[in-house]
Formats: C-alpha cells, sequence, structure tokens
C-alpha cells in the first residue's frame, strides 16, 4: 500500500488520506490521539480549539481534503477527544453492518516520525513481553526517546535506514526495521527486522510491511535484503518464504532461549 501525494492536499494529511481511502467502514469514530497516532505528528491547535477547522470543506486550509477525497465527511466532534467521519454525509444507523465486515480495520503503513518516539518504544516493549522470537529479552530494551529521535536524525542524512510502522484503526500494531549498511562495498544490502503484535497476526500486515520494505528500498537502491529467523519460528518463516526470500546458511545453536540453544536461519532477498 503506497502513500499517494494527493492534489492539493498538505502533506502531513497524505498517510491520513491513505486511512481512509482503505477503511471499509461507513462510519468511524477516531480519538485525537489515534489521529496524531496515523499522522505522525500532533494536530494544530486550531483542531482541538475550533469545531470549525473540523467542518470547513473550502481552502485556503485543505486538511480536510484527507477525508473528502474518500467521501467522508465531520458528522460529529468532541473536542480534544473524538471525531466522528461518515461515508456520504449519511450516518450509518445503529443496525447498518458494513460490508466486508470481517475484516473492517483499517490499517496503514508510513515512515516513522520523531513524535513517534515514545509509541514506537511502548510498541516495542508490548512486542517483547509477549512473544520470545525477539533478540533480545525484556530487561534489556534500554532504548530512550532522546536516543531513538537522535538516531532518527541521523538516518535521515543516511538515507538508508528507518523503521516503518504499521498503525490499525489509529493504535500501533507493528513495525519492520530496515538497517542499510555505511560502507560503499555493502550500501546495496539492508538488514531488516519484522515484528507485530500476536493480537493482529493472521491480518496480512507482516506481509504489507514486507512489501512496503521492498518499495522503500528500492528507491534508495537497496537491491538485497537480508534477515535471522530462528529455527522455530515456523510462521516467520513461512510468511519470508512466500515473499520470495531464499535459505542462504544455518547458525548452528546461536540463540539461547530459556537454557536451550536455538538453531537460527539466516535468509535473503535480490529486488
Amino acid at each position: 500500500m503506497r502513500i499517494i501525494m494527493t492534489k492539493n492536499m498538505e502533506k502531513k494529511y497524505i498517510p491520513l488520506a491513505t486511512f481512509f481511502q482503505v477503511t471499509t467502514q461507513n462510519e468511524i469514530t477516531l480519538s485525537f490521539s489515534a489521529l496524531e497516532n496515523i499522522i505522525g505528528q500532533s494536530l494544530p491547535n486550531a483542531a482541538y480549539l475550533n469545531m470549525s477547522w473540523w467542518k470547513k470543506t473550502k481552502p485556503p486550509l485543505s486538511h480536510y481534503l484527507s477525508w473528502t477525497n474518500s467521501g467522508f465527511y465531520v458528522v460529529d466532534v468532541k473536542l480534544g477527544a473524538s471525531v466522528t467521519f461518515c461515508r456520504n454525509h449519511t450516518r450509518a444507523s445503529t443496525n447498518q453492518v458494513p460490508e466486508n465486515n470481517e475484516n473492517s480495520s483499517a490499517y496503514i503503513i508510513r515512515t516513522i516520525e520523531a513524535s513517534d518516539a515514545k509509541a514506537f518504544i511502548n510498541l516495542q516493549e508490548e512486542i517483547f513481553h509477549e512473544t520470545e522470537f525477539m533478540y533480545n529479552a525484556p530487561s534489556e530494551l534500554d532504548l530512550t526517546v532522546q536516543q531513538l529521535r537522535k538516531d532518527l536524525s541521523s538516518w535521515k542524512k543516511l538515507k538508508n535506514r528507518t523503521i516503518l510502522l504499521c498503525i490499525l484503526e489509529g493504535t500501533f500494531a507493528g513495525y519492520a526495521f530496515i538497517h542499510g549498511y555505511k560502507h560503499s562495498r555493502v550500501k546495496h544490502v539492508a538488514s531488516v527486522h519484522l515484528a507485530v503484535k500476536i493480537e493482529h497476526h493472521r491480518q496480512g500486515i507482516g506481509q504489507t510491511l514486507m512489501d512496503e520494505v521492498e518499495s522503500w528500498s528500492k528507491e534508495r537502491a537497496i537491491t538485497k535484503l537480508e534477515l535471522s529467523v530462528m529455527a522455530h519460528n515456523v510462521s516467520a518463516l513461512q510468511l519470508f518464504e512466500k515473499i520470495g526470500f531464499q535459505h542462504e546458511g544455518k547458525r548452528l545453536q546461536s540463540i539461547m532461549l530459556n537454557d536451550t540453544f536455538i538453531d537460527e536461519y539466516t535468509l535473503g532477498k535480490i529486488l
């Protein structure tokens, strides 16, 4: 899913436009926090103070295009709390069920922003506590907001490192970390670390994140992706094999997990 620039729309609202493009719901209420998670930035003060900021549909500001371009209009605003959007300005009845209701949750993929630092660290901690397939123990996580923001600044200069975030209905659901190398002879290679919260498994998020990893990498002349997977992480292996990663080796007893040695597979994909 690519985030496309929409004509005359303010750039910061493109992720929100993408969200409304993919949602299948006819009516949706989003908290201010969820809206800011989707956008990756804070809403302006006017959004917190003025009802008219949400109800407007005319220039000079064009933030409203992020929902009106997909046929949504604002039908209710609780300033500082939540906003309700309805498709075609017709409120869904309480008995109406959207089509494809089984998969009605919408998510977007976007690159991390400095304002996401705290939320990303919280997401990482949640995932580390619910799975044994990460390479650090929860007690070993020492990344700080300040350090992450510093890293993000340096990554922009390198242009071959980032974190892609999956935001589902305004909450952080997973991420893919792309780590390109500095040295000239391996600048065409990047390692990838993928993680999705357990409650959002089997929703296509992992594959969508990897699709975006490939698109982002190709735009930066990265022609090979590499990753490592613990040998007993069957679902991850199945995903990566499905999307074209090839086994390149096996590291015997490379991981110590619960006092047991675990083998590790290395996989790669030429883009």
